[in-house]
């Protein structure tokens, strides 16, 4: 082989394998175990890992894209996002100041903040408020009017001032809490933690990224529920909680209403092969209009009650369906994604095996937390077995949806 061919099928053979390399998304974000972490690589380079950034970087993969993250202060970021020197920032709390100069994504994290207290004190607003200088709990605080009393460089700083009493109360996520105290060998030291929110974390892209590459948010927030998966789990505490609350307002829906016969007089298709064809065309027309099945089901008298109910528990209750053995929609409160609901979970786990009586009865299913793109919040949903009387089979399932930050908003001890 003479040099010039061989020249040539090594300048092919590169090219082919540079065209190959995923664009990389060059990001900035901030250190936070255990959400962001950064370790030492070999060739003493940082590699940035944790759940937060794992979740980003497996939807930019499923985008299509490679990424490139370094940990940097917040005003640096934001500096380099309005000048477009990165592609993007994460996991910020929503402000005023990002949603003028960048494009926020579906939240690509979910934290939950308290208030801890030393001892069996409650919160007032007259405490003696520590946070970490920077971080996003800083913003909200100021933002929303509460008097900071210290900031300070690091969480671990916090519970320091805590056990010595130099300030009241701390504000910080729950996760990042409970691993100070464990590495700190605290955890026997008593606090009480006030629930103050759930915090939806986002991605901020530069306007000049966004416009360059306009299809890349779009597919990047389709992945993240599934790139989130298993990050967004109740505690055995809160799936009690929930539990109850669920019983609770089931308890009180069939109190008010006659769900056997909504179910009774909702649409019924004559075989499977309808079902599925009905879904396919409901999933393609609903980003867009409203199907006429849909229309339909919403103008029912029963999907009415449905929605005058849900609206008695506004703020909590999220939505509410009705569903037949079929597994399609027989009311619905609200347009949904689906028609045919036959394949999740919320219907499968408490029609298993056609349960009947006291047993259906018992039977509750609670979903994992899913951020909801059509209102914009994190929720759960509960579904239970409808019976028509003791020891008949079930002939459906009641549904409803609860906004988990309404629904976990009480006072813990920990």
């Amino acid at each position: 082989m003479n040099l010039r061919l061989a020249l040539s099928l090594t300048t092919i053979l590169y090219s082919t394998v540079c065209q190959a390399q995923p664009p990389t998304l060059n990001l900035y974000t901030f250190e936070s175990p255990p959400y962001q972490v950064a370790s030492q690589e070999k060739g003493g380079g940082n590699r940035i890992s944790g759940e937060t950034a794992d979740t980003v970087v497996c939807a930019a993969n499923r985008a299509g894209w490679a990424t490139r993250i370094r940990i940097t202060p917040q005003n640096r970021a934001i500096h380099s996002l309005e000048r477009n020197m990165i592609d993007g920032y994460f996991a910020i709390d929503p402000s005023a100041e990002l949603d003028n100069i960048a494009r926020r994504s579906d939240p690509v994290a979910l934290e939950k903040w308290y208030f801890f207290t030393g001892g069996n004190k409650a919160f007032t607003n007259n405490l003696r408020i520590g946070v970490v200088a920077g971080s996003n709990e800083e913003a909200w605080l100021e933002a929303n009017g509460y008097a900071i009393f210290l900031s300070v460089s690091s969480p671990s700083q916090l519970l320091a001032l805590l056990k010595r009493g130099r300030i009241d109360t701390a504000l910080m996520d729950e996760r990042v809490m409970n691993r100070l105290r464990y590495e700190n060998d605290s955890e026997s030291t008593q606090l009480t933690a006030n629930f103050v929110r759930y915090a939806p974390l986002y991605l901020y892209l530069s306007e000049a990224f966004v416009s360059e590459y306009p299809d890349f948010l779009g597919t990047f927030n389709r992945t993240l529920n599934s790139c989130m998966a298993g990050q967004l789990a109740l505690s055995e505490e809160e799936t009690r909680r929930i539990t109850e609350l669920s019983g609770r307002l089931f308890k009180e829906m069939i109190s008010v209403l006659d769900i056997n016969q909504i179910i009774e007089a909702g649409p019924r298709q004559e075989s499977f092969t309808d079902v599925m064809t009905i879904d396919s065309q409901w999933q393609a027309l609903v980003p867009v209009t409203t199907p006429d099945l849909a229309e339909r089901i919403l103008a029912l008298p029963g999907s009415r009650a449905l929605l005058a109910w849900q609206e008695s528990h506004r703020g909590l209750v999220t939505e509410v369906m009705l569903i037949n053995d079929m597994g399609t929609l027989a009311a619905m409160s609200q347009l949904t994604s689906d028609y045919w609901q036959g394949d999740e979970p919320k219907f499968q786990r408490v029609m298993e095996n056609r349960v009947t009586g006291t047993e259906a009865e018992r039977r509750l299913y609670i979903s994992p937390i899913r951020y909801d793109t059509s209102s914009a919040r994190f929720q759960i949903t509960a579904s239970t077995p409808v019976v028509p009387g003791h020891g008949k089979s079930a002939i459906g399932v009641a549904v409803i949806g609860l906004s988990i930050e309404e629904a976990l908003s009480q006072v813990e001890q920990y």
